[in-house]
């Protein structure tokens, strides 16, 4: 007696047909690429790393005149400078910064002022925003911008300055977009040599 093999020619293209459309269901392929970049940055988001940055930097003394400055008072004046050095996740770095000095009840104290009041040219490719007050960039287009919470100053003798305070992360540009972040500043300067000054950070960047 002949078998029917009926049966198997039209189930075996009707099974194969569901584990495709199984399969499918399961992983779902990005129609685009910017679909595809949404789905891989979703699944990775922003990190918590260590940030440790140190540069020899040099400084600039604007007396504050209008504020009441008085030579040869150290303050009220802004301090802008920059530097080179290395970063954590960047290696090679430059960054600019600007405060203001003047004195209160614990002695000399800095707070933040924009670093793009004397640096604006140098650092129009990075569309920085006037709560900036220090950065740390490299020559790849990323960049870290500080804002100061302020610095306390500790005179150690008449040819250095030592300096501690903190500094928040506000932001960034290149794989830095958005940064977030705090660390703790610690430096000193010459104030008779602006060509002798450093400084350095420890903290956490979330990017």
């Amino acid at each position: 007696m002949k078998k029917n093999n009926s049966f198997a020619v039209f189930t075996l293209p009707a099974l194969f047909s569901l584990l495709l459309l199984a399969a499918c269901q399961k992983e779902r392929v990005p129609s685009t690429v910017d679909e595809a970049n949404t789905l891989s940055s979703d699944k990775r988001g922003p990190v918590t790393r260590a940030w440790r940055d140190s540069f020899d930097t040099w400084y600039q003394f604007v007396p504050d005149i209008a504020g009441g400055w008085t030579p040869p008072n150290p303050a009220p004046a802004w301090y802008p400078g920059g530097g080179d050095g290395n970063a954590t996740h960047m290696g090679n770095a430059s960054t600019y910064f600007n405060q203001y000095a003047s004195f209160g009840p614990t002695g000399l104290t800095t707070s933040a002022a924009p670093v793009t009041m004397f640096f604006a040219a140098q650092l129009a490719s990075f569309n920085v925003p006037s709560n900036v007050s220090s950065i740390v960039f490299d020559d790849k287009g990323n960049s870290v911008w500080f804002r100061s919470a302020g610095t306390q100053a500790i005179p150690v003798s008449p040819t250095r300055v030592n300096f501690t305070g903190t500094n928040n992360i506000v932001g960034g540009t290149g794989k830095f977009d958005g940064a977030t972040g705090q660390v703790t500043i610690n430096g000193y300067f010459n104030p008779q040599d602006p060509q002798d000054a450093s400084f350095w950070q420890n903290g956490w960047i979330r990017y």
